[in-house]
Protein backbone atom coordinates (compact mmCIF):
# COMPACT_ATOMS: atom_id res chain seq x y z
CA UNK A 1 0.00 0.00 0.00
CA UNK A 2 1.07 3.32 -0.99
CA UNK A 3 1.08 6.28 1.69
CA UNK A 4 2.64 9.20 2.21
CA UNK A 5 3.66 11.35 5.55
CA UNK A 6 2.79 14.80 5.75
CA UNK A 7 3.08 17.11 9.12
CA UNK A 8 1.02 19.92 10.28
CA UNK A 9 -1.86 20.47 12.07
CA UNK A 10 -4.50 20.68 8.56
CA UNK A 11 -7.01 17.76 9.70
CA UNK A 12 -10.69 17.59 9.57
CA UNK A 13 -12.26 16.65 13.07
CA UNK A 14 -14.10 13.82 11.75
CA UNK A 15 -11.68 12.24 9.89
CA UNK A 16 -9.51 11.69 13.28
CA UNK A 17 -12.91 10.93 14.88
CA UNK A 18 -13.68 8.21 12.24
CA UNK A 19 -10.01 6.71 12.76
CA UNK A 20 -10.22 7.05 16.51
CA UNK A 21 -13.56 4.84 16.82
CA UNK A 22 -11.95 2.14 14.22
CA UNK A 23 -10.05 1.71 16.61
CA UNK A 24 -12.01 1.14 19.31
CA UNK A 25 -11.28 4.81 21.30
CA UNK A 26 -14.91 5.47 21.75
CA UNK A 27 -17.66 6.79 19.34
CA UNK A 28 -18.66 10.07 20.74
CA UNK A 29 -16.75 12.71 19.47
CA UNK A 30 -17.26 16.23 19.11
CA UNK A 31 -15.58 19.04 16.93
CA UNK A 32 -14.46 21.54 19.86
CA UNK A 33 -12.78 18.10 21.95
CA UNK A 34 -11.04 17.24 18.78
CA UNK A 35 -9.70 20.10 17.33
CA UNK A 36 -8.53 21.59 20.93
CA UNK A 37 -6.71 18.00 21.21
CA UNK A 38 -4.98 18.72 17.85
CA UNK A 39 -4.18 22.23 17.71
CA UNK A 40 -2.91 21.92 21.31
CA UNK A 41 0.04 19.64 20.28
CA UNK A 42 3.07 21.18 18.69
CA UNK A 43 3.93 18.41 16.34
CA UNK A 44 1.07 16.86 14.01
CA UNK A 45 1.58 14.22 11.88
CA UNK A 46 -0.39 12.12 9.57
CA UNK A 47 -0.49 9.13 7.12
CA UNK A 48 -2.64 9.26 4.09
CA UNK A 49 -3.41 6.98 1.02
CA UNK A 50 -3.58 7.94 -2.62
CA UNK A 51 -6.96 8.94 -2.29
CA UNK A 52 -6.40 11.33 0.78
CA UNK A 53 -7.83 8.89 2.90
CA UNK A 54 -6.58 9.11 6.99
CA UNK A 55 -4.50 5.63 7.91
CA UNK A 56 -2.39 6.96 10.98
CA UNK A 57 -2.06 9.87 13.15
CA UNK A 58 0.54 11.04 15.83
CA UNK A 59 1.02 13.84 17.77
CA UNK A 60 3.88 14.86 20.23
CA UNK A 61 4.78 17.38 22.20
CA UNK A 62 8.54 18.57 23.42
CA UNK A 63 11.02 21.31 24.79
CA UNK A 64 13.35 20.26 22.14
CA UNK A 65 15.79 19.61 24.62
CA UNK A 66 14.96 17.02 27.33
CA UNK A 67 11.85 15.16 26.95
CA UNK A 68 9.18 14.57 24.28
CA UNK A 69 5.83 13.40 24.94
CA UNK A 70 4.27 11.19 22.33
CA UNK A 71 0.47 12.07 22.13
CA UNK A 72 -1.53 9.65 20.44
CA UNK A 73 -0.17 7.11 17.81
CA UNK A 74 -3.27 5.52 15.71
CA UNK A 75 -2.99 3.45 12.73
CA UNK A 76 -6.08 2.18 11.29
CA UNK A 77 -6.62 -1.53 12.08
CA UNK A 78 -7.28 -2.79 8.34
CA UNK A 79 -3.85 -0.82 6.94
CA UNK A 80 -1.47 -2.40 10.18
CA UNK A 81 1.57 -4.46 9.29
CA UNK A 82 2.80 -1.78 6.49
CA UNK A 83 4.80 0.51 8.03
CA UNK A 84 2.66 3.32 8.71
CA UNK A 85 2.71 3.28 12.75
CA UNK A 86 6.64 3.38 12.36
CA UNK A 87 6.84 5.69 9.59
CA UNK A 88 4.55 8.53 12.00
CA UNK A 89 6.81 7.33 14.74
CA UNK A 90 9.93 7.81 12.76
CA UNK A 91 8.61 11.66 11.89
CA UNK A 92 8.72 12.10 15.43
CA UNK A 93 12.17 11.17 16.16
CA UNK A 94 13.18 13.33 12.91
CA UNK A 95 11.57 16.11 14.53
CA UNK A 96 13.12 16.02 17.91
CA UNK A 97 16.74 14.12 16.84
CA UNK A 98 18.49 13.58 20.69
CA UNK A 99 15.46 14.10 22.98
CA UNK A 100 13.99 11.30 24.43
CA UNK A 101 10.96 10.55 23.32
CA UNK A 102 8.95 9.20 26.40
CA UNK A 103 5.50 6.81 25.29
CA UNK A 104 2.59 5.37 27.26
CA UNK A 105 2.34 1.80 25.56
CA UNK A 106 -0.99 0.18 26.17
CA UNK A 107 -2.01 -3.04 25.64
CA UNK A 108 -0.61 -4.78 22.37
CA UNK A 109 1.38 -1.40 21.41
CA UNK A 110 4.21 -1.91 24.13
CA UNK A 111 5.15 -5.00 21.68
CA UNK A 112 5.44 -2.46 18.62
CA UNK A 113 7.32 0.20 20.76
CA UNK A 114 9.66 -2.39 21.88
CA UNK A 115 10.24 -3.52 18.16
CA UNK A 116 10.68 -0.11 16.79
CA UNK A 117 13.84 0.57 19.43
CA UNK A 118 12.28 1.49 22.66
CA UNK A 119 12.94 -0.08 25.86
CA UNK A 120 11.51 -0.04 29.76
CA UNK A 121 13.93 1.66 32.11
CA UNK A 122 15.94 -0.11 34.61
CA UNK A 123 14.71 2.08 37.33
CA UNK A 124 10.74 1.84 38.86
CA UNK A 125 8.49 4.07 36.27
CA UNK A 126 4.74 5.01 37.87
CA UNK A 127 2.61 6.63 35.50
CA UNK A 128 0.35 8.52 37.57
CA UNK A 129 -2.77 10.93 36.43
CA UNK A 130 -5.25 12.67 37.81
CA UNK A 131 -8.51 14.23 35.48
CA UNK A 132 -10.08 17.44 37.19
CA UNK A 133 -13.51 17.16 37.12
CA UNK A 134 -15.75 19.96 35.83
CA UNK A 135 -17.67 21.62 38.94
Amino acid sequence: MRYEITTGHALEWRELAALLTSVGWGDDYQETMLMRSIRAYPFVAQARDADGLLLGYVSAFSDGVFSTMLGELVVHPATRGQGIGRALLFAVEAEFAGVPIYVKALGEAKRFFEACGYRIPNGEVTVMFKKHEIA
